[in-house]
Protein backbone atom coordinates (compact mmCIF):
# COMPACT_ATOMS: atom_id res chain seq x y z
CA UNK A 1 0.00 0.00 0.00
CA UNK A 2 1.26 3.75 -0.53
CA UNK A 3 2.28 5.88 1.92
CA UNK A 4 -1.09 8.10 1.45
CA UNK A 5 -0.47 11.86 3.04
CA UNK A 6 -3.12 14.72 2.81
CA UNK A 7 -1.93 18.46 2.49
CA UNK A 8 -4.44 20.70 3.33
CA UNK A 9 -4.66 23.96 5.27
CA UNK A 10 -7.07 26.90 5.99
CA UNK A 11 -7.98 29.71 8.55
CA UNK A 12 -6.84 28.64 12.19
CA UNK A 13 -8.57 30.80 15.32
CA UNK A 14 -4.94 30.38 17.12
CA UNK A 15 -1.76 29.98 15.24
CA UNK A 16 -0.36 27.51 17.82
CA UNK A 17 -3.61 25.47 17.59
CA UNK A 18 -5.05 23.18 15.09
CA UNK A 19 -8.96 24.53 15.65
CA UNK A 20 -9.51 25.48 11.59
CA UNK A 21 -12.34 27.38 10.60
CA UNK A 22 -14.14 25.02 8.35
CA UNK A 23 -15.20 27.35 5.76
CA UNK A 24 -11.74 28.11 4.79
CA UNK A 25 -10.61 24.68 4.44
CA UNK A 26 -8.07 24.27 1.52
CA UNK A 27 -7.67 20.92 0.10
CA UNK A 28 -4.30 20.92 -1.39
CA UNK A 29 -4.40 17.23 -2.60
CA UNK A 30 -3.42 13.44 -1.22
CA UNK A 31 -0.07 12.40 -2.45
CA UNK A 32 1.79 8.65 -2.41
CA UNK A 33 4.51 9.94 -0.47
CA UNK A 34 5.76 12.35 2.48
CA UNK A 35 8.53 13.69 -0.36
CA UNK A 36 5.55 15.41 -2.53
CA UNK A 37 3.36 16.10 0.51
CA UNK A 38 6.24 18.37 1.53
CA UNK A 39 6.75 19.38 -1.66
CA UNK A 40 3.09 20.51 -2.02
CA UNK A 41 2.79 21.99 1.87
CA UNK A 42 6.10 24.12 1.22
CA UNK A 43 4.65 25.78 -1.65
CA UNK A 44 1.20 26.71 -0.11
CA UNK A 45 2.49 27.35 3.28
CA UNK A 46 4.83 29.96 1.85
CA UNK A 47 1.54 31.87 -0.11
CA UNK A 48 0.85 32.37 2.88
CA UNK A 49 3.77 32.88 5.13
CA UNK A 50 2.40 36.60 6.26
CA UNK A 51 -0.67 35.61 7.65
CA UNK A 52 -0.17 34.13 10.86
CA UNK A 53 -3.93 33.08 10.96
CA UNK A 54 -3.34 30.56 7.45
CA UNK A 55 -2.22 27.19 8.46
CA UNK A 56 -1.16 24.00 6.68
CA UNK A 57 -0.43 20.64 7.42
CA UNK A 58 0.62 16.87 6.03
CA UNK A 59 -1.59 14.44 7.02
CA UNK A 60 -0.16 10.53 7.26
CA UNK A 61 -3.41 8.70 6.18
CA UNK A 62 -1.28 5.49 5.76
CA UNK A 63 -1.11 5.59 9.54
CA UNK A 64 -4.91 6.25 10.20
CA UNK A 65 -6.11 3.57 8.00
CA UNK A 66 -3.28 0.91 8.83
CA UNK A 67 -2.49 1.94 12.21
CA UNK A 68 -0.93 -1.39 13.12
CA UNK A 69 1.64 -1.42 10.55
CA UNK A 70 3.85 0.88 11.45
CA UNK A 71 4.20 0.23 15.48
CA UNK A 72 0.79 2.21 16.44
CA UNK A 73 -1.85 0.41 18.19
CA UNK A 74 -5.50 0.37 18.58
CA UNK A 75 -6.28 0.63 22.56
CA UNK A 76 -7.44 -2.73 23.68
CA UNK A 77 -11.13 -3.47 24.76
CA UNK A 78 -12.04 -4.85 27.33
CA UNK A 79 -12.78 -8.96 27.35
Amino acid sequence: MSKLHLVFGGRVKDPRALDFDLNTIDLVGIYGNYADAEEAWRGRAQHTVDDAEMKYVIVHLHRLLEPDSEGISRPKTPA
